[in-house]
């Protein structure tokens, strides 16, 4: 007898609920994010004419096929680490075997498979893997973009990430984008000004970060012609 789709929450951590979609809803294996993560894709990818999209960690492959549904004109490519993950590849699915680490086999990957129109980091939450990802993959991310990095509570947590939960990790990386996203107004004797030239990677078609709970939607973008605009009142 097939079992009908059904969706469930429960309690993860303080404050925070896992949505569960049933194996019924996602055709093989379930798809498991935090509940909020689903308004916060639908909110930050609108607009962007999804067509090729990369998901970073496959997993049980829930996920991709999730993307599959919901983006059903887009080509769906997943990374992992494990060889066992490949099995998940079907129709408009490709997975890839790769070290998220390696910047050299990322850019090969966004080399070869991109312009990606969405990137979403759901690998293996360390910091040096989100930063190596992000500085590989920018160049491959089309205009406009989204590059989301999802399960950022891990980056506090000293299990996972030693050396960088101290001071937040890629949160902070993130964060000084805004300087970034700003550099246009800082002069070059501003006290932040050195910040600018900290940033991970070079991005000046950055036009738009948008944090959430244990996330971050990166946009690249053409910029908007900057200009004064008055009124009479």
């Amino acid at each position: 007898m097939r079992s009908r789709p059904f969706q469930r929450e429960k309690t993860f951590g303080c404050h925070c609920r896992l949505l569960i979609l049933s194996p019924s809803m996602t055709s093989k294996a379930p798809f498991q994010k935090l509940a909020h993560y689903v308004p916060a894709y639908n909110a930050e990818f609108s607009g962007i004419p999804v067509k090729r999209l990369l998901e970073i960690g496959v997993a049980n492959g829930g996920s991709l096929r999730w993307w599959k549904r919901k983006f059903p004109e887009a080509q769906i490519f997943g990374i992992d680490v494990s060889e066992k993950c490949k099995k998940h590849a079907e129709d408009r699915i490709e997975v890839i075997i790769c070290d998220q680490a390696n910047r050299e086999e990322m850019a090969k990957i966004g080399k070869q498979h991109g312009p990606f129109d969405v990137v979403i980091d759901d690998g293996g939450h360390k910091r040096y893997q989100q930063m190596a990802s992000f500085e590989a993959l920018w160049p491959y991310l089309s205009k406009p973009g989204c590059y989301c990095v999802e399960d950022l509570h891990a980056n506090y947590w000293f299990g996972c990430n030693p050396f960088s939960a101290a001071y937040g990790g890629f949160v902070r990386d993130a964060a000084k984008l805004a300087h970034v996203l700003n550099s246009g107004w800082i002069g070059k004797k501003h006290p932040v000004r050195w910040l600018v030239g900290k940033t991970p990677v070079v991005v000046d078609d950055l036009v738009k970060i948008s944090f959430y709970d244990s996330m971050v939607f990166i946009h690249k973008g053409e910029h908007p012609e900057t200009f004064l605009v008055s009124e009479e009142t």
